[in-house]
Order: structure tokens, then sequence, then C-alpha cells
């Protein structure tokens, strides 16, 4: 096993600078339940502590589905207690936390999108051709410019916002 104690810092004894214990062994009840804890979820392995990608794909299968019906129970369990709170709660924790956000994304797309789309539309001869279109004659350069630089902002703030709101 002396592969695994070369590495250096091992947890939680700190590096082993004699060779003298096994890091992966030497660790108490306690200490290993933290670190499986921690470094084995329960929706990535198994309990004999087997990823889930290793295994068969029948195990796969039954492992995914065991795991599926596990949320969907604690789930449901949740929006039964927020609903016997309050009828509404349910809709208004979607409203918050998935429509919101994802109209935020969507809006983000658009803009995104329709600036790009609406720039040609605006230099094509008509009314705006006389401020889009270079030499500019009816607007100021800079303002033309505020309109990409203003994209790029909004985009940068909008994804704040809906990072914060994902939250």
């Amino acid at each position: 096993m002396a592969e695994y104690r070369d590495y250096g810092p091992a947890a939680p004894h700190g590096p082993d600078m004699t060779a003298t214990h096994d890091p992966l062994h030497e660790m108490t009840p306690n200490e290993k339940q933290i670190f499986d804890y921690l470094l084995k979820p329960d929706d990535s392995y198994n309990q004999n502590g087997i990823y889930w990608g290793d295994m068969s794909w029948p195990e796969q299968i039954k492992f995914a589905s065991k795991n599926d019906a596990q949320e969907t129970k604690r789930e449901a369990s949740s929006v039964w207690s927020m609903f016997k709170e309050d009828p509404l709660s349910p809709f208004s924790y979607y409203f918050k936390n998935m429509v919101i956000p994802g109209a935020g994304l969507g809006l983000e797309g658009y803009v995104l999108f329709s600036i790009g789309n609406l720039k040609p539309l605006f230099q094509a001869e008509g009314s705006f051709a006389k401020c889009w279109k270079k030499p500019y004659s009816a607007c100021n350069p800079a303002w033309i410019a505020a309109v990409e630089y203003m994209e790029i902002s909004g985009i940068i703030v909008g994804q704040i916002l809906v990072g914060i709101l994902g939250d």
C-alpha cells in the first residue's frame, strides 16, 4: 500500500512522514462515516461504496430508479407539508424558484440574439439608416456603440441576478 502513503497529507492524520500508518484504515468509525458522507454521497454510491458508473447496466437502472423514487417521495412530502400550511405556497414556491429564473434566462437569450439581428435592420435604408450607418450623420457614434455595451452589461447583471435568485 505504499502508493497510498506517498501522496502527502492524508486526512485526518496529516502527512505520513514515517510511512508507518495506512490512512485508509486508521480512521475511527466516526471519521470514516464523516468522510464517506462527504466523499461518497448516497446518490452516487451504493451501500457497498461502489460508484454508480462502475455498476453493470441492470444495477445502474436499479440504483437510479431507487434514488429517483426516494427523491420523488421526499419532494412530494415537502410539497404536501407546504400545501397543508398554505394551499397556494407550492405555486408561489414554483413561481419564485422556477418561473422567474427561467424567464430571466429566456430574456437573456432573447436580448443576446435580438441585438445582433436588429442591428442590420437599423442599418437598412429607412428612418434609422442615418443614425446606424457610417458615416454617422444623425447620431453620436458613442451612443451607437453603447447599445452593444449595454447588451453585454445587461447579460452580466442578468446572470448575477439569476444566480442570486437560483440560490
